[in-house]
């Protein structure tokens, strides 16, 4: 396969079935390189369930999810990845950074965790800070970071990995009203220069004009406009 055949082809191709009691997501949503794709719609219509899927944090019922050529969920085949092993950054709505640990420490977390040695990984760590302007506040704690900047380190955690996907859920939702506009941009301007797909889910329509390429709308589990 050639470079531009790559680039043309679906990072991320994901057949997602999830069955509830009272709702069954069944979706197929497909992302290029460079793509930011919004998820809109009600509370409740399966869009959480979507990224949880692709994270790998709920298993499939049905379909079938790859990245990059890798299959990484395929219930009739037998496959699941663990979410670790999954080429994947998550961004929480509360950004669940953990409260004991540094700026620094919560960003080198996930390298620690792939096996990449303490030193290694809090250098890689504070480069990835360094480049959200964030280097000044690696020693601090997420209590005493604003809501943006606990925002990007979270963004930088998500990154460091060097994931194929990105996933955003909801991440400007902790971010008070007075800042929203301005860290809106920043992160639009990050994920303009992040070369993997990422899949955003936001309620807010300046998020989705500000940052995703393209929209999909998700009702009772099913894309209902793309």
């Amino acid at each position: 396969m050639t470079y531009a055949e790559a680039a043309a082809s679906p990072l991320l191709r994901a057949e997602i079935v999830v069955r509830y009691p009272t709702l069954t997501v069944d979706v197929t949503i497909e992302a290029l390189r460079g793509e930011v794709i919004g998820l809109v719609g009600p509370n409740g219509a399966g869009k959480t369930t979507i990224l949880r899927a692709i994270a790998g944090l709920r298993p499939l019922d049905g379909g079938r999810i790859t990245m990059n050529g890798v299959v990484v969920d395929d219930p009739d085949a037998d496959v699941l990845l663990a979410p670790q092993r999954r080429r994947v950054g998550v961004v929480f709505q509360d950004y669940r950074l953990f409260p004991h640990l540094s700026a620094l420490d919560n960003v080198a977390f996930g390298l620690r965790a792939a096996g990449t040695r303490r030193a290694e990984a809090r250098r890689l760590a504070l480069e990835r800070l360094a480049r959200l302007d964030l280097a000044d506040h690696a020693d601090h704690r997420p209590a005493t970071l604003s809501g943006g900047q606990a925002q990007r380190v979270a963004l930088a955690r998500a990154l460091v990995t060097n994931p194929d996907v990105l996933l955003l859920d909801e991440p400007l939702a902790a971010i008070d009203a007075a800042s929203r506009a301005r860290i809106r941009a920043n992160l639009a301007a990050r994920l303009h220069d992040f070369p993997g797909a990422t899949i955003l889910v936001s309620h807010d329509p300046d998020d989705i004009e500000a940052m995703a390429t393209r929209s999909i709308t998700i009702r009772h589990g099913t894309i209902i406009t793309t």
